[in-house]
């Protein structure tokens, strides 16, 4: 048989096998056999390996020889028992390379390194091809014997070596052939002059051995949602990103690197990526699809917006993002689309009752209202209070560890027995959804006994001002009749001990308790109120309802006033209901007891992720001439406006929604009202990564270039702006978020207004008062790679100025204003101080706990962010599927044992997964770990669990208020 042409010499009907389990490792060699346009077939098991080398009587076999149960030599030995002229490419991890002899007795085989496997895989297998092409001449000796195989002179002299080396490894002289075959090539041949030709195996020569590739170093930053933006270093050869490393950052504390961050490659050659548009051919969701090229997608797309933008309105176009991406380019530049087309969003409302509380007690500072977390070395007593930051906020953790054993107090406040519980002093068991209950009952212990910090209270708070009781606002110098009210001189005023009413500024030792009645108006001093208020919640009933014990509620409360204390809060409390109450609290707490602007105290960690101090894209995002009027829809209300055509007093018909870094289907309450939104639009355009859950019921889909394969610059989660260059060419056809935008401006005639390429609209960034008082500038961004956005650690209320409308914390609040308006009643008084009511529907005492008693939650997952990495190979082994953690005792009551499968379920949807039974987790509660999507659970979805009711101050996703219940399958 005549050998192939090409550039490895193939041989016809020669067949290479690919026996690669593991994808992380598969999909890199199927890049390189594509690129070489090499055929091959991948199998799946040895058994289906075993059947294959039987039916190709030529092959080469590219098995990743330890990755499976059966013992390699055994592997070796059966495969050649099958077919002693197939040739063994082995690829071994160089740990396990001390059992590369056994391998290399073992028959024509060439070893190659994993770790090398993008250099030597390719040269190795034209050595095998060189094997099967002698084969293949040794037959052709049989089938025709007059005819000697004609070698070229590189193959002559192969054959004569008596040993040979590949990448630095000697092998010792083999036979080629063993076994029935021998009579073919492996002792000797008959020709002509009974000539006997001996055959040796072939070893890799210079010649077909390739240098090392040049690596390249490319300053990248990571920027899921875990908010820890981490600066890496992406390493590329042959224009391939290869691997990730932790990359130096300016501030030495900030140089880090986790799981997730190290497994970039795998999501960047992901087999989930979108390589081209596509086109819903089938029903929606049902996987059906037809490539398009992008003229014909930004066509379809903008022909039909403009079409509903005249018959229905500017605002029957949606669009919705997550926090897919806090790339600056991806966080702003959508939304000037958004206003240029005077089209409405749908906002997701997530952690909205943290966020948002913050701002209305403390202002927005550079992390929130928290200090940055480089401060907990000064703390003495740190409440790590509703997170577990060993996996929600890792990249933080050492700071915690740190400020440990520099010796600080922690205390664990969660219902969960988790790690941070595990390395904690104090472990404090609390009963969901009651945190404001116990951050008022240690406020007002601390209170009585006399432990609250007056001067900061005076000084700092809004204690000493008197609420009027007619209106419940603050008595104001328009009301002595010395200023016009609603002007900036219409000044708050204070009351000495004898009766003197002035400006805060005049009144050096205002009093704090007290009702009085001046110019005619009755008034109390807010710090009565706040006491008032505690006082119809007493600690020992607060003790029975958290299920801790009073001592242990006022020990708390003893080491928070003797302090420096801070919280260390997370978004557990965020997910119920009354989520917002439990953050006033926890701040009306540090007030009273003065833990706030000075080193140790106040707020930090999963509270902090910094706004981007120094980098400002509001202007261009936002023109001042074509804000949107718009409505911004919360996505709770979302189903609603669709049903009812009105938003409030607002009237919309939602005809198309564009989502971008955002999986709305898998990371929001009632998975299926978000499918039954999808299915009542006409058109949804989705942009990703990925397929994912979201994308899969889109009717067009764009595919999205990864992080590293566009510049960016990125400015959250750190007091640093960093940029993230690109590494590598954007794979397939995707773009990226910016260039998609761009093209959809176009289609819709708006060309004019986005001329901005990425380093136009990052150059204006930087043109804002603030970047240029401190020097910072794109261009020299360029040339450092990362910039501070200030100095040192960050102290929120240094000088007890806060960014608020009284300049001063607040824990009571003069105007509470809904997140959003849409036609909702909001009890005023409720909000306008700590308060504290049972959520909506996770409570023990509410009849449907009869029928479902388990209240559902979830944790975040370490090697998740949100839906993001769910299907990096190197997790999957360590966590390969969804499961549900249950306490022993529910779990005895019900049957269930360890790895049992399960059915969660309630009124709206069910689950199925596998159990875990364990003793950290409280009886009465399940918890899954967060961030599956709807293929990895065995049947259903976890989403369908979860409720869209919400608190009309603030709307919010809460994910754990939702009752369920519990059965085996």
């Amino acid at each position: 048989m005549n050998a192939k042409s090409g550039a490895m010499g193939r041989v016809k009907d020669t067949q290479v096998l690919v026996a690669v389990p593991n994808d992380w490792l598969q999909l890199p060699i199927a890049d390189m056999l594509s690129v070489e346009r090499e055929d091959y077939t991948r199998v799946k098991s040895l058994h289906e390996l075993y059947q294959k080398v039987k039916e190709y009587p030529r092959c080469i076999v590219i098995i990743d020889i330890f990755a499976y149960d059966e013992r390699y030599g055994d592997i070796v030995e059966r495969l050649h028992e099958e077919n002693p002229c197939l040739s063994l490419i082995p690829l071994v991890s160089k740990d396990k390379l001390a059992y590369a002899q056994y391998l290399d007795g073992s028959a024509s085989c060439y070893i190659v390194a994993k770790e090398a496997v993008d250099t030597q895989l390719i040269p190795v297998l034209g050595c095998a091809y060189k094997d099967q092409r002698l084969i293949a001449d040794a037959y052709a000796l049989l089938w025709e014997p007059k005819q000697l195989p004609t070698l070229s002179k590189k193959e002559a002299n192969l054959v004569k070596k008596e040993d040979g080396s590949i990448f630095g490894k000697k092998f010792g002289r083999r036979s080629f052939l063993k076994g029935s075959a021998a009579t073919v090539a492996g002792v000797a041949m008959a020709s002509p002059g009974n000539t006997v030709m001996k055959m040796k195996a072939l070893a890799a020569t210079e010649d077909t051995a390739t240098a090392v590739p040049e690596e390249k170093v490319f300053p990248v930053v990571c920027r899921g949602n875990c908010v820890g933006t981490c600066q890496m270093n992406a390493h590329v050869r042959n224009g391939k990103l290869v691997k990730m490393s932790k990359r130096e950052a300016v501030d030495p504390r900030y140089t880090r690197i986790c799981q997730r961050g190290r497994t970039h490659p795998l999501r960047v050659y992901s087999p989930e990526r979108l390589k081209y548009p596509m086109r819903r051919v089938g029903e929606r969701g049902e996987g059906q699809w037809e490539q398009i090229s992008w003229e014909e997608a930004i066509n379809e797309i903008c022909m039909r917006w403009k079409n509903y933008q005249d018959e229905f309105g500017k605002e029957s176009i949606f669009f919705a993002s997550g926090s897919g991406n806090y790339g600056s380019d991806v966080k702003g530049y959508p939304t000037r689309l958004v206003n240029f087309m005077g089209a409405s969003r749908m906002q997701i409302t997530v952690d909205s009752a943290v966020v948002i509380s913050a701002g209305r007690a403390l202002g927005y500072g550079a992390y929130l209202g928290a200090n940055s977390p480089t401060d907990w070395i000064n703390s003495k007593y740190i409440f790590v209070w509703g997170t577990n930051f060993t996996q929600a906020w890792n990249a933080n953790w050492h700071f915690l560890a740190e400020a440990r054993k520099a010796g600080a107090k922690m205390i664990c406040i969660d219902p969960v027995f988790n790690i941070v519980a595990s390395k904690s002093d104090m472990f404090v068991p609390i009963r969901p959804c009651t945190d404001a209950l116990l951050a008022m009952a240690m406020t007002k212990i601390i209170i009585e006994e006399g432990l609250a910090d007056e001067e900061y209270l005076k000084e700092c708070s809004v204690a000493p001002f008197m609420i009027k009781e007619s209106d419940g606002k603050y008595l104001r110098l328009s009301d002595l009749g010395k200023a016009t009210a609603g002007t900036p001189a219409d000044a708050i005023v204070v009351r000495d001990a004898d009766g003197k009413v002035g400006v805060p500024a005049d009144i050096p030792d205002p009093i704090l308790h007290g009702t009085f009645t001046i110019n005619n108006i009755k008034v109390t001093t807010a710090y009565d109120l706040l006491i008032a208020r505690l006082n119809q919640f007493p600690p020992e009933n607060a003790a029975k309802v958290c299920d801790i014990p009073l001592e242990t509620i006022k020990d708390m409360a003893r080491m928070f006033a003797k302090g420096p204390a801070c919280i260390a809060g997370g978004y557990g409390p965020d997910h119920y209901t009354n989520g917002h109450h439990a953050y006033q609290a926890m701040y009306t707490l540090l007030m009273v007891t003065g833990n706030f602007g000075k080193p140790g105290t106040g707020l930090a960690g999963g509270f902090n992720f910094s706004l981007g101090l120094g980098l400002s894209t509001s202007s261009m995002d936002n023109p001042a001439d074509h804000s949107s009027s718009a409505p911004a829809v919360p996505s709770l209300k979302m189903l609603d406006v669709i049903n009812t055509g009105k938003y409030g007093d607002i009237s919309v018909t939602p005809k198309s929604m564009y989502v971008y870094a955002f999986n709305m289907i898998g990371n929001l309450c009632e998975r299926k009202a978000y499918l039954e939104v999808l299915n009542k639009l006409d058109l949804v355009v989705v942009a990703d990564i990925t397929m994912s859950e979201t994308a899969s019921y889109a009717d067009i889909v764009l595919p999205v270039s990864h992080w590293f394969e566009v510049d960016s610059v990125i400015s959250y989660g750190t007091q640093f702006v960093s940029i993230s260059e690109k590494a590598i060419d954007p794979l397939y056809e995707s773009k990226g978020d910016l260039e998609i935008i761009n093209l959809l401006s176009e289609g819709m005639g708006l060309g004019s207004q986005f001329p901005l390429t990425r380093d136009e609209y990052f150059t204006r960034a930087f043109q804002n008062d603030y970047a240029q008082s401190i020097g910072l500038s794109y261009e020299r961004l360029k040339k450092e790679k990362q910039l501070p956005t200030w100095i040192g650690d960050y102290i929120h209320g240094t000088g007890g100025v806060y960014p608020t409308a009284t300049g001063r914390a607040q824990f009571y609040l003069e105007n509470v204003v809904p997140t959003h308006q849409y036609g909702q009643v909001v009890n005023m008084d409720n909000s306008r101080l700590p308060y504290w009511e049972p959520p909506i529907e996770a409570w023990h005492d509410y009849d449907l706990a009869k029928k479902y008693p388990l209240i559902f939650t979830s944790e975040r997952a370490r090697f998740h962010c949100h839906t993001q990495f769910g299907d990096v190979q190197w997790f999957k082994e360590l966590e390969p599927e969804p499961f549900v953690r249950i306490n022993p005792q529910d779990a005895a009551t019900r049957g269930i044992k360890n790895g049992d499968t399960v059915k969660v379920f309630n009124d709206r949807g069910y689950v199925v997964v596998k159990a875990v039974i364990h003793n950290g987790i409280r009886s009465g509660m399940l918890v899954m770990p967060h961030a599956w999507q709807q293929h990895h659970f065995i049947d259903g979805h976890y989403s369908d669990l979860s409720s869209r009711a919400t608190n009309p101050d603030i709307a919010n996703n809460a994910f754990f208020d939702a009752l369920c219940e519990i059965q085996k399958m």
